[in-house]
């Protein structure tokens, strides 16, 4: 049997070096942090070769002096933390000790520091973690750490560095982060002699981003500042039409320490939900602050982990926050020409993808109005009833039985009531017509005219130098989903009975659902009955369904409904998923004819809703366009 014997110090820094030094972007990240420490107001970062060569951080900070620098160079040496209490309350980046011993071990390293009171600085070198010399030597106040040849006495490290180009971009992401955390820091970052980023001091995070990003990226955040007792949240994020296919734009900072989360990912997916298509992600930069003694910043050697003492605390604190920042602002996209947009940056070696290849052009579906199928719809006759459907879904039945359960209730919206009293007469697009200078509500907008809709699908308003167009499907959608909400929460949603039941075929796992929560459909406003084998009966439904879509709306809400009675997350999404795919339902379609009074109901009901500009699925409902943009496609200016 192997006897036991204790590690040499070099095998031991190595081995500390490979948990601490993953690759060139790992050592910036510690002496940058190592630099905000020492309250320097101006860093300077050099690369040659990606970093395999050459890596230099030079600040201005308060400096160490002779004997400090000796011993920051010894294996967890530190001045942050005195006993286990401490590491509770940590405050700053480094505190662990570990990052110069490691650093030095694998590398040729040179530090050279002096206090803004001494006279002469302090120059130590050391090769492979073996002191080589220490002497006094002139310099200016601050700190200037070299490393040369990265990795040369670790052969089977160096031979997994990736290229120039590949290490280049993750030490600009480590510059970056660091910068967009702290704006009022100078940051300098050159690679091979050329200048990548260079961004002044200045005075907010939004300033930073548009140094860093610039100025059409900027434009296209929203500064925030939130506040909850347990933490604050302050950032930027991008409006719904500027996203990404992926969350490369997506930071997350945790008491200015840039950290990866799963968990506020997860938040900020769930609070932009309604405005962020599935397929696509927010761009977000978010800076958490909370009491250092809720949150365990040591569970991972480079401090890109975290763990939060009350998790679930901190997400429903989140998804609050986003939700609030949404509903405060306006989110309509604009059509533009690229006539007025600058030119995309160039690529070059030397630029890596966290700063030239930013898409500084929103390039959404919400830029492009799409016509969708123009289908004739058609209201035909059920054998249980004859219903006819107003824009917002609402049913009126023109033929009942004495036999015949009803248990229609009063529409709670009494905003709308005597608008859809009548039953509304489809007019054929030759009898359409809008009278001169109809007045619409359309948001706070004022001074808008109804002009017409095109393709039977999109309401095109005219208001002070611009053109808006409205999606009368996806706007149908939000005001019912919205008036389903509200009545859920108070009355329950009205109920339409029918005369004979419609028949639903399902599953085995479908049924075993419906047994699970068949007191959710009872609030949506559905009577269902199991009526052996694999069938179930609905005896009454939701009065704004059209009864030619029960039974799809039954089978998709039993597809999203969890199949355990008490989860505590997906429960709630599963019936708001309900209430969506109910919405969608029962909303007016494109292709169906709309008189003007039907069109400014609808508009006039959006205005109200509590988020106008995007349907549940977070699909755009209002898109204008600037008068100045039609008169540059035409030439007028």
């Amino acid at each position: 049997m192997p006897k036991i014997r204790i590690l040499s110090a070099d095998v031991a820094n190595k081995i500390a070096a490979g948990e601490v030094v993953e690759r060139p972007a790992s050592v910036v990240k510690e002496l940058i942090e190592n630099a905000i420490d020492a309250e320097s107001t101006s860093i300077r970062v050099e690369i040659r070769a990606g970093g395999k060569s050459l890596i230099r951080v030079s600040d201005n900070g308060t400096g160490m002096e002779r004997e400090d620098a000796l011993l920051a160079l010894e294996r967890h040496a530190t001045s942050k933390v005195n006993n286990i209490e401490d590491l509770e309350n940590i405050n700053t980046f480094g505190f662990r000790g570990e990052a110069l011993a490691s650093i030095a071990s694998v590398s040729q390293f040179e530090l050279l520091t002096r206090t803004v009171d001494a006279v002469q600085g302090t120059k130590i070198s050391v090769d492979g973690g073996v002191f080589r010399s220490v002497e006094e030597s002139g310099c200016s106040p601050g700190t200037h750490i070299s490393i040369n040849n990265l990795f040369h006495n670790v052969p089977a490290r160096l031979k997994f560095m990736k290229t120039e180009t590949t290490e280049i971009n993750h030490i600009t992401k480590q510059v970056t982060w660091a910068a967009l955390a702290h704006p009022k820091i100078h940051f300098v970052l050159s690679h091979n002699g050329r200048t990548i980023l260079d961004v002044r001091a200045c005075d907010s995070n939004l300033e930073r981003a548009r140094l860093v990003y610039g100025k059409e990226f900027a434009d296209n955040l929203i500064e925030f500042n939130e506040e909850l007792p347990d933490f604050k949240l302050s950032g930027m994020l991008g409006k719904p039409d500027f996203n990404k296919p992926n969350r490369e734009y997506q930071l997350f900072f945790m008491n200015q320490r840039p950290i990866r989360s799963s968990m506020i990912a997860a938040a900020l997916k769930e609070g932009l939900s309604a405005t962020i298509q599935k397929d696509r992600h927010a761009v977000a930069v978010l800076f958490m602050t909370l009491e250092p003694n809720t949150v365990d910043v040591n569970v991972h050697p480079a401090k890109i982990e975290v763990r939060f003492r009350n998790e679930r605390t901190i997400f429903s604190g989140i998804v609050k926050m986003i939700r609030n920042v949404i509903n405060k602002e306006k989110f309509i996209p604009k059509i533009e020409t690229s006539v007025n947009r600058t030119p995309e940056r160039t690529h070059t070696e030397d630029v890596p993808d966290g700063i030239a290849r930013v898409d500084t052009h929103p390039r959404n579906k919400a830029h492009t109005i799409t016509q969708q199928p123009a289908t004739p719809q058609t209201y035909p006759t059920d054998r249980n009833v004859e219903r006819k459907q107003t824009p917002f879904g609402e049913t009126r039945r023109t033929k009942k039985t004495e036999s015949e359960p009803i248990h229609t209730e009063p529409n709670i919206d009494e905003g709308s009531k005597t608008d859809t009293e009548v039953p509304r007469t489809v007019v054929q697009p030759s009898q359409q017509s809008i009278p001169e200078g109809v007045k619409l509500k359309l948001l706070d907008f004022e001074n808008v005219e109804l002009k017409t809709n095109l393709f039977k699908t999109y309401i095109v308003a005219e208001g002070e130098d611009k053109v808006f167009f409205i999606d009368q499907h996806v706007a149908a959608e939000r005001v019912l989903y919205e008036r389903f909400v509200n009545q859920l929460k108070s009355n329950g949603i009205p109920v339409q009975g029918l005369l004979l039941p419609v028949t639903v075929e399902v599953t085995p796992q479908q049924i075993a659902v419906f047994k699970v929560h068949g007191e959710i459909f009872e609030k949506l406003g559905f009577e269902l009955e199991e009526f052996g084998g694999n069938t179930i009966l609905i005896r009454a439904m939701p009065a704004p369904l059209p009864t030619r879509a029960a039974a799809q709306t039954v089978t998709d809400i039993l597809d999203k409904l969890p199949e355990q009675p008490h989860a505590e997350v997906a429960l709630p999404k599963a019936i708001d998923d309900a209430l969506i795919t109910l919405a969608c339902r029962a909303a007016v379609k494109a292709g169906d004819t709309l008189d003007a009074k039907e069109m400014i109901n609808l508009v006039r009901e959006l205005s109200e809703a509590k988020l106008p500009f995007n349907c549940p699925h977070s699909r755009p409902i209002i898109i204008e366009m600037e008068r100045d943009e039609l008169e540059r496609r035409f030439h007028r200016q």
